[in-house]
Order: structure tokens, then sequence, then C-alpha cells
């Protein structure tokens, strides 16, 4: 990686961390420097990737494939043959390549794991269901104790009330 492209990042760095208007601790500050640093690492560990020499098919994906031969890559189409490959550059290649590992291998384990988030939602608002049924039944029951227990005392406020008038 270039020097400028590190001190361009760490520029990009700086004004985020002034773009907060809190205060950041010490924890936050060293926290945020060590993911910047993660970063510049992985772009300058991409750039240090040496590719073999051979030729190989990178991935196929529908009708085209990425294809790599003699440091240069290609597009070329999977089912026709006669198609004219077409010529990438090693920043396109990787961008192609990213794409297709988000889709292909991210996406459904982000996909599995929302539907199971979702399953869990599912079971949690089921519960919460048979919960507030159940709240209901009891709640009812209760509402009628509640409004006997007052009538109750109130029955007996009543009589101390008589007796003290007929004392009078």
């Amino acid at each position: 990686m270039e020097k400028e492209d590190k001190n361009n990042l760490e520029e990009i760095f700086k004004k985020e961390v002034l773009k907060n208007k809190k205060e950041l601790s010490k924890e936050e500050i060293k926290k945020l420097t060590e993911e910047a640093r993660e970063s510049i690492d992985f772009l300058k560990k991409i750039d240090e990737i040496e590719l073999p020499k051979d030729k190989y098919v990178i991935f196929t994906d529908g009708d085209e494939q990425l294809f790599y031969e003699n440091g240069e890559f290609y597009v070329i189409s999977s089912t026709d043959s006669t198609k004219v490959r077409k010529k990438k550059t090693k920043k396109e290649a990787t961008d192609m390549y990213l794409n297709f590992f988000i889709k292909y291998q991210l996406n459904p384990i982000l996909d599995l794991r929302k539907q199971q988030e979702n399953k869990v939602k599912q079971k949690q608002k089921e519960s919460k269901q048979k919960v507030d049924m159940a709240k209901k039944t009891l709640g009812i029951d209760k509402k009628e104790q509640l409004t006997k227990e007052p009538k109750a005392k109130e029955k007996e406020s009543q009589k101390k009330i008589e007796k003290d008038d007929i004392s009078l």
C-alpha cells in the first residue's frame, strides 16, 4: 500500500474522531485507533497476496466466470466459449470476488441467522400471548375478588357505624 493511502486513511480516521461531539475516553480512542490500524493492515495484506502463475477459474457466477491467467484477470462466459473475454484490473477482480463472496457466503449465513432470530421472536411472542391470556383469565378472577373484598370491608365498616350509632 502506498504511503499516501495510509496517510489518507489516517486523516479520514482523525476527521471521524473530531466529528464526534461527545468526549471520548482513552479506551474508546485506543479501540478506534486499533480498528483503523486493522483496516490499514487488511488493505496492505490484500496487496501483498501473491497470485499463482497458472491459469485457473476464481469463481463462477451464473453465466460468467472470473478467470486468472498469467497475472491478468478476465471475465469469460461459462456457457459460450465463442464470446470475447473481458479484461479486468486487479481492483475490479477483487471487487467482483468480494461481491461474489458476500452474495453466496455471507448473505446465506445472515439469512439463516435472521430466520433463527425470527423463530426465537415468534416463540417469545407466542409465550407472551399465552401469558397475556392467562393474565386475562386470572385478571377477571382477581377483579372479582378485588371487587368482593372492598364490598366486604364496606359492609364491615357499615356494621361498625351502625353499632356506634345505636350506642349513641
